[in-house]
């Protein structure tokens, strides 16, 4: 299995809050945090094995398009370099 991290960003609190409860009831990804980045973003992290993170990413997009302002972007990293995966591992950092 490929390690992947994912991360997913969109405008408020509810669109993501939404997402992730959808992607941790139908996923088996670990959510490493929430965070606002500032001008209304939000954003999540993500860990697990790659198919999984893809489909949690897919997922949580549409969660958050249909619950939002469909402004929402994502990225996946399979097999993620070190710095990248301390990001996704601990996204309070990322403020």
């Amino acid at each position: 299995m490929a390690k992947a991290s994912g991360f997913i960003e969109t405008e408020g609190y509810v669109p993501i809050f939404r997402a992730v409860d959808a992607i941790v009831k139908s996923t088996d990804v670990t959510v490493t945090g929430v965070v606002k980045l500032g001008g209304g973003i939000v954003a999540v992290g993500l860990q697990g094995d790659l198919a999984t993170v893809e489909e949690a990413v897919s997922l949580g997009e549409r969660i958050a398009n249909e619950n939002g302002r469909g402004r929402c972007r994502s990225i996946i990293f399979a097999n993620p370099c070190e710095p990248v995966e301390a990001l996704a591992a601990n996204p309070r950092i990322l403020v």
